[in-house]
């Protein structure tokens, strides 16, 4: 399955090129793209922060053998819920992923490779879903649930085994 990069302005190269270099077989990188549409729509002002589901239907529907993934710096929220670090169309081939809240609160000289870390992890997460995985129980499948930054730690890149064997082979 390739994967398309979509990334607002405040993303950024570098950790586009790292969320691309992370990515595990069956993920295949293929283009990164500017995303030029306006998110200001999505955003909720009284939250300071953007509407996870409003953000995820300006992502276009990607076309076959392809995942579209949205990484924005912008924070997260669903209604129900302070924070997600992304959203997925469940076997939609679309998702967005926020890089907000996987920076480490303090800076120090691991910050950035904690950072580049879980934004592998997580874009695996939201691919995996934008594929047809659902949530995980192996510990550090890249598809078990994460409720926390820290938890994210706990996580490979990688899909488990079991998440391998139900991926389609070509979307």
């Amino acid at each position: 399955m390739k994967v398309r990069l979509l990334h607002t302005a405040d993303v950024s190269p570098g950790h586009v090129r790292s969320a691309f270099s992370g990515l595990a077989p069956p993920l295949v990188p293929g283009e990164s793209v500017v995303f030029r549409e306006s998110l200001a729509p999505c955003y909720d002002r009284s939250r300071a922060q953007y509407d996870a589901f409003s953000v995820l239907e300006t992502v276009a529907t990607p076309e076959r053998g392809w995942l579209n993934l949205l990484l924005l710096g912008g924070d997260l929220f669903v209604p129900a819920l302070t924070y997600v670090f992304g959203l997925s169309h469940l076997d939609g081939g679309r998702g967005i992923l926020s890089l907000a809240r996987l920076r480490p609160p303090e800076e120090n000289e691991l910050t950035e490779e904690i950072l580049l870390h879980r934004l592998r992890v997580e874009v695996a997460h939201e691919l995996g879903h934008a594929a047809g995985l659902v949530h995980c129980v192996v510990n550090d499948c890249a598809m078990h649930r994460s409720l926390w930054p820290e938890s994210v730690d706990l996580k490979n890149p990688e899909f488990c085994s079991s998440c391998l064997a139900r991926l389609p082979g070509e979307r």
